[in-house]
């Protein structure tokens, strides 16, 4: 890909499509994913009010579009994970364990009053290593 291109990247459906909104870019050689929530790919969530299996789902949304990029979990260099509560932080530790390996990519936790939709509790962001 040319040094200064532009690829738009996205699973198939897109659940993103509707609100304007890229999955992920690729550009520079790293890919930019847009934030990942608990919603399957066609939109629906994932897991209802509990926390574990919401965030197991964005954790799985994230490794998806970065599969569909080519490129993994393991080439992300920095994460950003907003939560509705931070009380979840303990499992955000074990699940960023679970999902990353060494080096752990860089992080920035933060609580948010609410996320794009009501029932939503986690969404993540990342920068990768494209490739």
């Amino acid at each position: 890909m040319p040094k200064h291109s532009l690829r738009q990247i996205a699973t198939q459906p897109d659940p993103y499509a509707p609100f304007r909104i890229s999955q992920a870019i690729e550009a520079g050689g790293f890919v930019f994913v847009s934030g990942q929530a608990a919603l399957d790919l066609q939109g629906n969530l994932v897991g209802g009010d509990d926390f574990e299996a919401q965030a197991e789902q964005a954790f799985t949304m994230l490794a998806t579009v970065l599969q569909t990029a080519g490129s993994s979990m393991a080439r992300v260099v920095k994460v950003t994970i907003y939560l509705t509560d931070m009380a979840h932080f303990p499992s955000i530790v074990r699940l960023r364990e679970k999902h990353f390996t060494r080096p752990y990519p860089a992080d920035t936790i933060v609580q948010v009053g609410q996320l794009a939709l009501p029932d939503l509790q986690i969404e993540i962001d990342a920068v990768a290593l494209a490739g």
